[in-house]
């Protein structure tokens, strides 16, 4: 069953990102639909070596529209979650 959190769109920059949540072994991805040309991206939050939690592509490359998009998701997250 869908909820609020499984969908959603966003604004980004001079457009909208539609995000879509996934479950995939374990771990939970983030599909980024846009609403101009670009291609669909993945992204998800990763562990560093000493426990630091980062946004990343998948695969990776496209770093800098993870980092951007990422704290969006979060923030949205948290501010939906009951």
């Amino acid at each position: 069953m869908e909820n609020s959190l499984d969908i959603f769109e966003l604004d980004f920059k001079d457009g909208r990102i539609r995000i879509q949540r996934h479950f995939v072994s374990n771990q939970t991805i983030y599909r980024v639909i846009f609403s101009d040309k670009r291609s669909p991206l993945v992204v998800t939050r990763a562990l560093t070596d000493n426990a630091a939690r980062w946004w990343t592509s998948i695969p990776e490359g496209r770093q800098r529209e993870a980092e951007e998009i990422g704290p969006l998701i979060a923030d949205y997250i948290k501010a939906n979650q009951s």
